[in-house]
Protein backbone atom coordinates (compact mmCIF):
# COMPACT_ATOMS: atom_id res chain seq x y z
CA UNK A 1 0.00 0.00 0.00
CA UNK A 2 3.01 2.45 0.90
CA UNK A 3 4.49 1.63 -2.43
CA UNK A 4 1.34 2.31 -4.58
CA UNK A 5 0.97 5.82 -2.76
CA UNK A 6 4.16 6.79 -3.51
CA UNK A 7 4.33 5.53 -7.64
CA UNK A 8 0.92 7.63 -7.50
CA UNK A 9 2.68 10.56 -5.77
CA UNK A 10 5.76 10.54 -8.42
CA UNK A 11 3.27 10.30 -11.11
CA UNK A 12 1.50 13.47 -9.70
CA UNK A 13 5.04 15.32 -9.47
CA UNK A 14 6.16 13.92 -13.63
CA UNK A 15 2.32 15.05 -14.74
CA UNK A 16 2.93 18.41 -13.29
CA UNK A 17 6.10 18.80 -14.89
CA UNK A 18 5.10 18.12 -18.21
CA UNK A 19 1.96 20.47 -17.40
CA UNK A 20 4.79 23.40 -16.91
CA UNK A 21 7.24 22.29 -19.72
CA UNK A 22 3.96 22.41 -21.86
CA UNK A 23 2.63 25.68 -20.11
CA UNK A 24 6.28 27.46 -20.89
CA UNK A 25 6.99 26.41 -24.12
CA UNK A 26 3.39 27.52 -25.12
CA UNK A 27 4.04 30.75 -23.77
CA UNK A 28 7.43 30.63 -25.67
CA UNK A 29 5.82 30.24 -28.44
CA UNK A 30 3.02 32.84 -28.14
CA UNK A 31 5.31 35.71 -27.13
CA UNK A 32 7.93 34.67 -29.40
CA UNK A 33 4.98 35.36 -32.45
CA UNK A 34 3.28 38.40 -31.27
CA UNK A 35 6.96 40.05 -30.66
CA UNK A 36 7.93 38.65 -34.04
CA UNK A 37 4.85 40.69 -36.02
CA UNK A 38 4.96 43.11 -33.35
CA UNK A 39 8.30 43.81 -34.81
CA UNK A 40 7.85 43.17 -38.46
CA UNK A 41 4.83 45.82 -38.02
CA UNK A 42 7.38 48.19 -36.34
CA UNK A 43 9.94 47.58 -39.04
CA UNK A 44 7.54 48.75 -41.72
CA UNK A 45 6.20 51.79 -40.04
CA UNK A 46 10.09 52.94 -40.43
CA UNK A 47 10.38 51.68 -43.74
CA UNK A 48 7.29 54.22 -44.29
CA UNK A 49 9.22 57.07 -42.51
CA UNK A 50 12.55 56.99 -44.12
CA UNK A 51 10.52 56.17 -47.34
CA UNK A 52 8.72 59.58 -46.65
CA UNK A 53 11.77 61.50 -45.80
CA UNK A 54 13.93 60.37 -48.68
CA UNK A 55 10.90 61.16 -51.51
CA UNK A 56 10.58 64.16 -49.59
CA UNK A 57 14.43 65.68 -50.40
CA UNK A 58 14.16 64.26 -53.67
CA UNK A 59 11.06 66.76 -54.75
CA UNK A 60 12.76 69.30 -53.03
CA UNK A 61 16.05 68.65 -54.99
CA UNK A 62 13.46 68.02 -58.42
CA UNK A 63 11.89 71.60 -58.06
CA UNK A 64 15.14 73.41 -57.42
CA UNK A 65 16.51 72.04 -60.50
CA UNK A 66 13.48 73.56 -62.47
CA UNK A 67 13.62 76.70 -60.88
CA UNK A 68 17.22 77.14 -61.61
CA UNK A 69 16.90 76.24 -65.02
CA UNK A 70 14.17 78.69 -66.04
CA UNK A 71 15.93 81.87 -67.67
CA UNK A 72 14.07 83.96 -64.85
CA UNK A 73 13.86 82.00 -62.16
CA UNK A 74 11.34 84.24 -60.44
CA UNK A 75 8.79 83.87 -62.66
CA UNK A 76 8.78 80.20 -61.32
CA UNK A 77 8.46 80.78 -57.65
CA UNK A 78 5.13 78.78 -57.05
CA UNK A 79 7.52 75.66 -57.97
CA UNK A 80 8.12 73.93 -54.91
CA UNK A 81 5.03 75.08 -53.16
CA UNK A 82 3.04 73.43 -55.71
CA UNK A 83 5.54 70.37 -56.09
CA UNK A 84 5.27 69.81 -52.25
CA UNK A 85 1.13 70.43 -52.60
CA UNK A 86 0.64 67.14 -54.33
CA UNK A 87 3.66 65.06 -53.11
CA UNK A 88 1.39 65.67 -49.79
CA UNK A 89 -1.59 64.75 -51.32
CA UNK A 90 0.26 61.72 -52.79
CA UNK A 91 1.56 60.73 -49.45
CA UNK A 92 -1.81 60.46 -48.12
CA UNK A 93 -3.45 58.38 -51.05
CA UNK A 94 -0.52 56.03 -50.59
CA UNK A 95 -0.85 55.25 -46.97
CA UNK A 96 -4.59 55.51 -46.08
CA UNK A 97 -4.57 52.59 -43.74
CA UNK A 98 -2.30 54.21 -41.55
CA UNK A 99 -3.38 58.12 -41.03
CA UNK A 100 -0.31 59.02 -42.29
CA UNK A 101 -0.35 62.80 -42.64
CA UNK A 102 3.11 64.99 -43.59
CA UNK A 103 3.19 68.93 -43.36
CA UNK A 104 5.51 71.24 -44.33
CA UNK A 105 6.86 74.74 -44.23
CA UNK A 106 9.18 76.85 -46.66
CA UNK A 107 11.80 79.12 -45.65
CA UNK A 108 11.00 82.49 -45.71
CA UNK A 109 14.23 85.54 -45.30
CA UNK A 110 17.83 85.10 -44.64
CA UNK A 111 18.62 81.26 -43.62
CA UNK A 112 22.01 81.09 -42.97
CA UNK A 113 23.25 77.57 -44.46
CA UNK A 114 27.00 76.35 -45.35
CA UNK A 115 28.84 79.56 -45.34
CA UNK A 116 25.95 81.20 -47.59
CA UNK A 117 23.13 82.85 -46.52
CA UNK A 118 19.91 82.37 -49.18
CA UNK A 119 17.15 84.93 -48.74
CA UNK A 120 14.20 82.32 -49.81
CA UNK A 121 11.04 83.18 -50.98
CA UNK A 122 8.71 80.07 -50.63
CA UNK A 123 11.46 78.03 -49.87
CA UNK A 124 13.93 78.89 -52.99
CA UNK A 125 16.31 81.57 -53.24
CA UNK A 126 19.35 82.04 -56.47
CA UNK A 127 22.07 84.48 -56.30
CA UNK A 128 24.01 84.54 -59.31
CA UNK A 129 26.86 86.79 -61.25
CA UNK A 130 29.21 86.60 -58.74
CA UNK A 131 32.34 85.09 -57.95
CA UNK A 132 30.66 82.84 -55.39
CA UNK A 133 27.14 82.05 -57.01
CA UNK A 134 24.05 79.44 -55.46
CA UNK A 135 21.07 78.15 -55.72
CA UNK A 136 19.19 76.71 -53.08
CA UNK A 137 15.88 75.30 -51.71
CA UNK A 138 14.68 74.57 -47.68
CA UNK A 139 12.01 72.87 -46.81
CA UNK A 140 10.70 71.57 -43.07
CA UNK A 141 8.46 68.70 -42.42
CA UNK A 142 6.10 67.31 -39.54
CA UNK A 143 5.32 63.82 -40.06
CA UNK A 144 2.13 61.86 -38.01
CA UNK A 145 1.35 58.88 -38.45
CA UNK A 146 -2.17 57.87 -36.11
CA UNK A 147 -2.03 54.08 -36.40
CA UNK A 148 0.92 54.17 -34.19
CA UNK A 149 0.68 57.58 -31.87
CA UNK A 150 3.35 58.90 -33.89
CA UNK A 151 3.46 62.50 -33.95
CA UNK A 152 5.87 65.14 -34.35
CA UNK A 153 8.17 63.33 -36.08
CA UNK A 154 10.21 66.71 -37.96
CA UNK A 155 12.75 66.85 -40.49
CA UNK A 156 14.94 69.38 -42.99
CA UNK A 157 15.60 68.81 -46.67
CA UNK A 158 18.28 71.28 -48.24
CA UNK A 159 19.04 71.46 -51.53
CA UNK A 160 22.42 73.76 -52.58
CA UNK A 161 24.33 74.05 -55.75
CA UNK A 162 27.16 76.30 -54.62
CA UNK A 163 29.84 76.94 -57.58
CA UNK A 164 32.75 79.67 -56.50
CA UNK A 165 35.51 80.79 -59.27
CA UNK A 166 38.72 80.97 -57.60
CA UNK A 167 41.44 82.32 -59.65
CA UNK A 168 42.95 82.29 -63.15
CA UNK A 169 46.22 80.80 -63.69
CA UNK A 170 48.26 81.47 -66.64
CA UNK A 171 50.76 79.25 -67.72
CA UNK A 172 53.87 79.55 -69.68
CA UNK A 173 52.53 77.07 -72.24
CA UNK A 174 49.98 79.65 -73.51
CA UNK A 175 47.55 78.91 -70.92
CA UNK A 176 44.71 80.12 -68.97
CA UNK A 177 43.12 78.08 -66.17
CA UNK A 178 39.78 79.23 -64.54
CA UNK A 179 39.64 77.38 -61.16
CA UNK A 180 36.20 76.58 -60.31
CA UNK A 181 34.98 74.71 -56.78
CA UNK A 182 31.65 73.23 -56.97
CA UNK A 183 29.95 72.52 -53.70
CA UNK A 184 26.49 70.83 -52.50
CA UNK A 185 24.50 70.91 -49.54
CA UNK A 186 27.24 70.01 -46.21
CA UNK A 187 29.77 71.96 -48.76
CA UNK A 188 30.39 67.89 -50.15
CA UNK A 189 32.40 68.41 -53.55
CA UNK A 190 30.54 67.88 -56.84
CA UNK A 191 33.24 64.90 -57.88
CA UNK A 192 31.41 63.92 -61.06
CA UNK A 193 30.53 66.87 -63.57
CA UNK A 194 32.20 66.86 -67.09
CA UNK A 195 32.73 69.33 -69.80
CA UNK A 196 29.08 69.49 -70.61
CA UNK A 197 27.71 70.11 -67.56
CA UNK A 198 29.22 73.63 -68.44
CA UNK A 199 26.54 75.20 -70.19
CA UNK A 200 28.52 78.36 -70.62
CA UNK A 201 32.31 79.17 -70.39
CA UNK A 202 32.50 82.77 -71.72
CA UNK A 203 35.76 85.36 -71.54
CA UNK A 204 35.31 89.02 -72.42
CA UNK A 205 37.73 90.61 -74.52
CA UNK A 206 37.51 94.58 -75.78
CA UNK A 207 34.29 94.61 -74.11
CA UNK A 208 32.89 91.44 -75.60
CA UNK A 209 32.14 88.16 -74.47
CA UNK A 210 33.45 85.61 -76.26
CA UNK A 211 32.76 81.96 -75.95
CA UNK A 212 36.03 80.06 -75.43
CA UNK A 213 37.09 76.35 -76.23
CA UNK A 214 37.95 74.86 -73.33
CA UNK A 215 39.71 71.59 -71.71
CA UNK A 216 38.69 69.93 -68.84
CA UNK A 217 41.02 69.19 -65.67
CA UNK A 218 39.94 67.99 -62.89
CA UNK A 219 42.36 67.61 -59.17
CA UNK A 220 42.27 68.13 -55.82
CA UNK A 221 44.06 71.18 -55.64
CA UNK A 222 46.89 71.27 -52.36
CA UNK A 223 49.31 73.50 -53.78
CA UNK A 224 50.00 77.06 -53.96
CA UNK A 225 51.01 79.02 -57.12
CA UNK A 226 54.00 81.57 -57.21
CA UNK A 227 52.90 82.67 -53.41
CA UNK A 228 49.42 82.37 -53.71
CA UNK A 229 47.72 79.74 -50.74
CA UNK A 230 46.20 76.29 -52.30
CA UNK A 231 42.65 76.22 -52.70
CA UNK A 232 42.56 72.55 -50.32
CA UNK A 233 39.20 71.39 -52.33
CA UNK A 234 38.49 69.34 -55.18
CA UNK A 235 39.03 71.89 -58.38
CA UNK A 236 37.55 72.10 -61.80
CA UNK A 237 40.16 73.97 -63.88
CA UNK A 238 38.69 75.34 -67.42
CA UNK A 239 42.00 75.81 -69.59
CA UNK A 240 41.82 77.74 -72.51
CA UNK A 241 44.85 78.93 -75.07
CA UNK A 242 45.80 82.68 -75.14
CA UNK A 243 48.38 85.18 -74.35
CA UNK A 244 49.69 85.87 -71.41
CA UNK A 245 46.94 89.08 -70.38
CA UNK A 246 48.33 92.47 -69.53
CA UNK A 247 45.24 92.87 -66.79
CA UNK A 248 42.15 91.47 -65.16
CA UNK A 249 40.26 88.32 -66.36
CA UNK A 250 36.50 88.95 -66.89
CA UNK A 251 34.83 85.25 -67.25
CA UNK A 252 31.20 83.84 -66.55
CA UNK A 253 29.81 80.55 -66.34
CA UNK A 254 26.98 78.55 -65.97
CA UNK A 255 27.07 75.15 -64.40
CA UNK A 256 24.21 72.12 -64.13
CA UNK A 257 25.01 69.34 -61.66
CA UNK A 258 23.95 65.74 -62.21
CA UNK A 259 20.41 66.48 -60.31
CA UNK A 260 19.72 68.92 -62.63
CA UNK A 261 20.51 71.83 -60.64
CA UNK A 262 22.11 75.29 -62.67
CA UNK A 263 24.03 77.89 -61.48
CA UNK A 264 25.56 80.66 -63.01
CA UNK A 265 28.68 82.87 -62.09
CA UNK A 266 30.89 86.12 -62.95
CA UNK A 267 34.00 87.34 -61.59
CA UNK A 268 37.48 89.30 -62.38
CA UNK A 269 40.44 87.63 -61.99
CA UNK A 270 43.61 88.76 -61.46
CA UNK A 271 46.07 86.85 -63.76
CA UNK A 272 48.68 84.38 -61.91
CA UNK A 273 51.78 83.42 -62.56
CA UNK A 274 51.97 79.46 -62.37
Amino acid sequence: MKIFTQKKGQFIVIAALLISIMIISVATVIYGTVTYFRQERWEEYVTVVDSIETSSGYVTEISLAKYSQAQNPTQNQTILRDNLNQWVRDVRKAYPNLGVNLNYILATGLTPAYEITPNYDLGLHCSWNLPVSFSAANASFNLNIASVGLTGYSFTTNSILKMTIADALWYTTGTIGIRVIPQAEGLDPVLNLRKENFLQFQVQQNGTWVDKEFTLKRYYESRGHSGYPPLNAFVYELQYSSSMPSGPIFVRMTVRDLRGIQVSGSASLTKIDA
